[in-house]
């Protein structure tokens, strides 16, 4: 009898648990509190969202306002990238700038001389087309030559190269107690064009034992009366030209000038040929000056003896290519800034030509 009651007890246990077990299956059985699972993805593919949410920008419309997107800056989906392949060759370099003029001349005399140039014989060509433009008597060649000119003096004069075999020039080695304005004086020139020349911007600044390109001067001026050009030469080697306006009436005298002083901001002091007698300091916005003053001295031809006359910038820059002023050379303000560091009181010259 107590074998079988203890049968009985073990029976009563098993389907007590069975029934407990049944009870917790059907609590954690779906349907319940689930917990989310994140998708499975296959290897090596784009994620389903980006790690580093990139959103598409507004699109600009003509008139510079951003037009209102469909959407307002929705995430989406980083585009995967390709990985560059070892078959995939690297774009060739662009080919390199030619030096000098860009274009050649239709005229074989200039052409050849151009040809030259770019082959390397810079010297000898910029000679033989100042030859050219000194013996010409067709405006448009000459007009061509100028072109050709202005862009080798842009190589050869206002930039740091230095080419070997150039007369005009030279490398400087500064020394201890050097000054911009002494050297100068030492090549006849301005230390405001050594600092042009080799992009030099506070002159105090400059290292024993730098090397500076120096030039020998001076610069000198021709003015076409006629054509109302002024033309920039280094000693004889032709640089660059601008319009100019001269003088009214009995026009600014012909003849050969020296630069006798160079005043930034002048002071103006009227001719007794003006009726008003008032004096115009600097920086006054009626100044007629502008803000540079190249004053000359007559030394022959009509401009003998000729005193008070000077090339200057204007408050009326409708008056350049105009014979309107009292005999001065007026030019644009930009322009007479330029020449104001190219010419070396004492040594350049201007010459006033029909």
């Amino acid at each position: 009898m107590r074998r079988r009651g203890n049968k009985r007890t073990r029976t009563v246990y098993t389907m007590m648990l069975v029934v407990v077990a049944c009870g917790v299956g059907w609590w954690f059985w779906p349907g319940g509190e689930e917990t989310p699972v994140a998708p499975e993805r296959p290897d090596n593919s784009v994620p389903l969202i980006a790690e580093t949410a990139v959103f598409d920008p507004p699109q600009i419309s003509g008139e510079g306002v951003p037009d209102p997107p469909d959407e307002i800056l929705t995430p989406r989906v980083a585009e995967a990238k390709p990985k560059p392949s070892a078959e995939t060759k690297a774009e060739p370099p662009a080919p390199p700038i030619p030096a000098g003029p860009d274009k050649l001349s239709s005229n074989p005399r200039i052409n050849a001389s151009l040809v030259r140039y770019k082959a390397g014989q810079r010297v000898a060509a910029r000679t033989e087309l100042n030859r050219m433009l000194e013996i010409s008597r067709d405006s448009d060649e000459r007009a061509e030559l100028r072109r050709h000119l202005r862009v080798i003096a842009d190589e050869m004069i206002f930039s740091r190269k230095v080419f070997s075999d150039d007369p005009l020039f030279e490398t400087y080695q500064i020394s201890t107690g050097d000054y911009l304005l002494n050297i100068g004086k030492q090549y006849k020139t301005p230390y405001e064009a050594i600092m042009l020349i080799n992009g030099i911007s506070n002159p105090s600044r400059i290292q024993a034992g730098q090397k500076i390109k120096t030039p020998h001067g001076p610069f000198h001026v021709r003015i076409h009366s006629s054509e109302f050009r002024l033309d920039v030469y280094l000693q004889d080697v032709y640089v660059r030209s601008f319009p100019v306006g001269l003088g009214g009436d009995q026009g600014t005298p012909l003849g050969r000038w020296r630069v006798k002083n160079r005043l930034p901001n002048p002071t103006y002091y009227p001719p007794p040929s003006v009726d008003s007698r008032r004096i115009i300091p600097p920086n006054d916005p009626t100044n007629p000056l502008g803000e540079h003053w190249i004053g000359m001295t007559g030394l022959d031809g009509d401009a003998l003896d000729c005193v008070g006359y000077g090339i200057h910038g204007t408050i009326e820059p409708e008056s350049i290519g105009k014979a309107v002023s009292l005999g001065c050379v007026r030019m644009h303000n930009a322009d007479v800034e330029f020449l104001y560091k190219l010419t070396m009181p004492g040594a350049s010259t201007v010459t006033t030509l029909p």
